[in-house]
């Protein structure tokens, strides 16, 4: 078994990649459906020690795309442009001496880069990403840590995340942390034409 076979089953288990597979067959027929979980967390003050992070610029994404070119492809580096345009959107980054060992962004303002308004008292974690080489040595709760410490400085009393069906670490992460399930939605297109569909059980 590969190295990525590996990370995918670590990441999604059997069942989260049997889904994506399942999405790929019917997006060919013209029906594209993703599945999120909304998760949501009371920002408390912590006691936790935090490794060093800084915050981020498009040039730092420029100068690591070559760390691990499988994540940061063509298409991911036209998306973090777009992330940094939108206001409210801020990137925070751990390294190891000079490599960008995991990352995060925070939203003061959207979820995400949609046009989806959060409320005044929420910020919104997303794009949660740890180098090959140093998964499993947790970060990602880490980074949870540290960017739910950016948006107390910022005001923010809760903080939301969406999590796909499918990716079970990204999810139980979460978990871990404190966060429950708020709300579960389903996006997608159906032969080119958008739909949203909110709240199907929590």
């Amino acid at each position: 078994m590969n190295y990525r076979m590996k990370d995918l089953l670590r990441r999604y288990g059997v069942w989260g990649i049997v889904q994506r597979c399942w999405a790929k067959g019917w997006s060919l027929l013209g029906l594209r459906v993703e599945r999120m979980h909304l998760m949501a967390h009371m920002l408390i003050e912590s006691e936790d020690d935090l490794p060093e992070y800084r915050e981020l610029t498009m040039e730092d994404f420029q100068a690591h795309r070559e760390e691990d070119p499988e994540w940061f492809t063509p298409l991911k580096m036209k998306k973090l442009k777009r992330y940094f345009i939108v206001p409210g959107n801020r990137a925070f980054g751990c390294f190891d001496e000079d490599e960008l060992i995991a990352y995060g962004w925070i939203s003061e303002q959207y979820l995400g880069y949609s046009n989806r308004p959060l409320q005044e008292c929420d910020g919104y974690l997303w794009d949660d990403y740890t180098h090959p080489d140093y998964r499993g040595r947790g970060w990602h709760l880490k980074l949870i840590k540290i960017r739910e410490k950016e948006l107390m400085r910022r005001g923010k009393v809760r903080a939301l995340s969406v999590v796909a069906n499918y990716n079970r670490a990204s999810r139980r992460g979460y978990q871990r942390a404190g966060y429950s399930l708020l709300e579960r939605y389903r996006y997608g297109t159906r032969w080119g034409k958008p739909f949203l569909r909110r709240r199907y059980g929590a």
